[in-house]
């Protein structure tokens, strides 16, 4: 009995298998198809990104005391990835904490430590 269990599940799974490689050949094709419309939607996008970063960059600049820096949109996850550890590192070295200095007190070495006896 468990040994046709058995081959009735590797059955199962050898034509899930099949069905699953047949879906991804299908969303590949799907994939190729629709590529192009994706890429200008996602051009479209960063377009209008970069417009609101530019405004808001210029009413920054407009307020009295302001002093922004030109913010852009990354262009590809390896400027996305710099962008991330410079705001890091930057949010480091504004750290309040790590300026407060502390003082330690330095103990000395007792000269006549306490040997513990054992018993022979």
């Amino acid at each position: 009995m468990l040994d046709e269990l058995q081959a009735l599940g590797l059955l199962g799974l050898i034509v899930c298998q099949y069905l699953l490689i047949r879906g991804c050949f299908s969303i590949k094709d799907g994939i190729n198809e629709n590529g192009g419309s994706i890429t200008t939607k996602i051009d479209r996008t960063a377009d209008l990104l970069d417009e609101v970063a530019q405004l808001i960059s210029d009413l920054a600049d407009g307020m009295p005391g302001g002093n922004a820096e030109v913010a852009h949109t990354p262009t590809g996850p390896m400027d996305l990835l710099s962008m991330f550890f410079n705001n890091k590192m930057n949010m480091g070295q504004n750290d309040s904490h790590g300026s407060q200095k502390q003082e330690w007190e330095v103990l000395q070495a007792d000269p006549n430590p306490q040997t513990l006896q054992t018993e022979n």
